[in-house]
């Protein structure tokens, strides 16, 4: 598969993709460290640093990941939600998905959204998968299942175009 890492960090979901056999195309994240990291990382990958200002996902692109921005999200945040200035950013997942259908999109972030205003937030992104025919599931797994010596839970949500 060929993949675009959206607020990739410094590439986690692009790197055991890769180890996997997978190519990553594109790679967007505003932080200038993790710009270095990801240009080293993966050198024949494209790159822009704003979501906000990316006009479309490569047509070559099977998979989007995302682990777009918590801090609204996040019970230790400011629990504005999907309203949030920061986690409001998924909104440009769907809005580059709307100009191109990317057959798969893996998306990543804290448990606490399912709980937030009622379970608020993870209705509005199903949803708007469902709305673009997309199938989807989610589960939220530790770290510490891993053999990782920390905890920390976070919710995977993979939504698919293919049966």
């Amino acid at each position: 598969m060929n993949i675009a890492g959206l607020f990739a960090g410094i590439g986690g979901f692009e790197l055991g993709l890769h180890r996997a056999g997978h190519s990553t195309e594109l790679l967007c994240d505003v932080l200038p460290a993790s710009a270095a990291v990801l240009k080293t990382r993966f050198p024949h990958a494209g790159y822009h640093s704003d979501i906000t200002s990316l006009r479309s996902l490569p047509s070559s692109v099977d998979l989007v990941c995302a682990g777009f921005p918590c801090q609204d999200l996040s019970q230790a945040g400011q629990t504005a939600g999907l309203d949030g200035d920061r986690s409001g950013l998924i909104g440009e997942v769907f809005r580059l998905l709307s100009r191109r259908k990317v057959p798969n999109v893996l998306l990543e972030n804290v448990p606490f959204m399912l709980q937030l205003n009622g379970g608020r937030a993870i209705r509005a992104i199903v949803e708007e998968f469902e709305r673009r025919g997309y199938r989807w599931a989610y589960r939220v797994v530790d770290s510490w299942s891993f053999g990782l010596p920390q905890r920390r839970e976070r919710v995977f949500l993979l939504a698919s175009r293919e049966l």
